[in-house]
């Protein structure tokens, strides 16, 4: 009787995975055999199986990771951009009413003009990012940075200083804000503007809360700055100040052991008491 039972029961546990599984919906088969091609870098074939699942589940559950993967494999696999392109416009019409999520498309998507060379499509697709992170000063930070790098390749320096400007004062993190001014003082270098780089860099250096690295960043382009004015004695007071946490130390020996002879200053001599 026990065995009988103990089979009843295996026999209605297997009718019920039979029912859970007849009942998986449609593209299940899709997003599972995607997921492992992707895993074991069979891209071609998961490519696949993202693209039958956004034609089977329009309304299913995994349609975002779907189309992130397909955006990820056109752009870093195949370097096909133009597709990326139309995967992100397409993912962008169906899931931008999210603001996060709107703001991450809108962000490859300038990053992806950028790789084609449209930098005034890439501009809009930025600007666009900003109106979607109007309450995350953390993308609207990021926003600014990649904008103002954006605006430097194409050579338009006042963009640069007025989006370098507006990212330094649209974030209370002094480490973003420290960022966005040594990003503007190497933008004043650049176009060898060294009073204005100087000025920056000084600010920067007043702030609090910013790490040694970026403190180190900024205090060597400022030696640089006084190294094209032949101040030698400042460059090395400043040089020296970043020995140690300068992130290649030897890069400043080198500039140390190249710069030219520094005299000692004379101390005047003392007159004999009277």
């Amino acid at each position: 009787m026990r065995r009988f039972l103990l089979l009843l029961i295996l026999v209605v546990v297997m009718g019920m995975t039979a029912a859970c599984k007849s009942g998986t919906s449609p593209g299940h088969e899709d997003i599972e055999n995607a997921r492992d091609a992707y895993s074991k870098g069979l891209y071609l074939e998961a490519e696949k199986g993202y693209e039958r699942y956004l034609q089977v589940e329009p309304q299913g559950t995994f349609r975002k990771e779907a189309w992130d993967r397909l955006s990820e494999i056109a752009i870093s696999v195949k370097g096909d951009f133009d597709r990326a392109v139309v995967l992100l416009e397409a993912m962008y019409l169906e899931l931008g009413t999210d603001p996060d999520v709107a703001w991450s498309i809108m962000f490859q998507m300038g990053d992806v003009y950028a790789q084609l060379g449209n930098y005034s499509k890439a501009i809009e697709s930025y600007e666009k990012c900003l109106v979607h992170a109007v309450n995350s000063p953390e993308n609207t930070f990021k926003t600014q940075l990649r904008m103002a790098r954006l605006y430097r390749s194409m050579g338009d320096y006042e963009m640069v200083a007025a989006t370098l400007v507006n990212c330094a004062d649209s974030t209370n993190d002094n480490e973003a804000k420290a960022e966005c001014m040594y990003e503007l003082a190497q933008s004043y270098s650049f176009i060898t503007n060294w009073n204005q780089s100087r000025r920056v860099l000084e600010s920067l250096l007043e702030l609090d809360g910013v790490s040694e690295e970026r403190r180190a960043l900024a205090i060597f382009l400022l030696a640089d700055i006084y190294e094209n004015e032949r101040d030698y004695a400042k460059t090395k007071e400043l040089l020296e100040s970043i020995l140690t946490t300068y992130p290649n130390p030897k890069v400043i020996e080198s500039r140390l052991s190249n710069l030219p002879y520094i005299a000692p200053k004379e101390i005047p001599a003392v007159p004999p008491a009277q």
